[in-house]
């Protein structure tokens, strides 16, 4: 499911593979419930163009595995 999210309240993070990627980790209602939420960028220019601080408003694929699970959106973009 396609989803666009704006958000004034996340973390950045990063991994060490492949190059170093950038990544969201943040948390949101999401059927009446607050979930974890990690944000994976299909493009390294939109890694790069993450700042710490203020409004972002991103798009991309939202997984939902179940109850249990965090949530995961896939191939993000951040949007202007």
């Amino acid at each position: 499911m396609w989803t666009e999210l704006v958000l004034d309240k996340y973390v950045i993070k990063s991994t060490g593979a492949e190059g170093g990627h950038r990544y969201i980790s943040t948390e949101i209602e999401f059927e009446g419930k607050l979930k974890r939420l990690t944000i994976l960028f299909a493009s390294k220019s939109d890694e790069n163009k993450l700042k710490k601080g203020g409004l972002i408003k991103v798009k991309g694929e939202l997984q939902n595995d179940g109850e249990e699970y965090d949530l995961i959106m896939n191939n993000a973009t951040l949007e202007k």
